[in-house]
């Protein structure tokens, strides 16, 4: 199996691909807990053997939001929240084929 295929796998079985954006799908929107996508993140750089995983800074990609808060977001309800820099497929893609975490842009 590619990279390509082995990544869009990881993130398909665990429930991280849309097949509308299929590469472009965002991984690390605002309704995720912080503690799952910690987790999903730290199994990918192990199974993908990513030298550099220390330089992955969970809260600068991931929100800590209360359930509260999650609530109010899925009925629509803007909050005031600040946007973080998307992770997509591709993006890690690009960092399974490099063996080592960089920031998107």
């Amino acid at each position: 199996m590619n990279i390509i295929n082995a990544v869009t796998e990881y993130f398909k079985i665990r429930g991280y691909y849309n097949d509308n954006e299929k590469l472009e799908t965002i991984i690390n929107n605002n309704q995720e807990d912080i503690l799952d996508m910690e987790w999903l993140f730290e199994s990918f750089f192990k199974d993908f053997n990513i030298k550099n995983s220390h330089d992955f800074d969970v809260y600068k990609y991931f929100y800590d939001t209360s359930l509260r808060d999650k609530i109010l977001i899925k009925l629509g309800i803007n909050k005031n929240i600040n946007l973080k820099t998307s992770i997509t497929i591709s993006h890690m893609i690009e960092v399974a084929k490099r063996k080592e975490w960089f920031d998107p842009q």
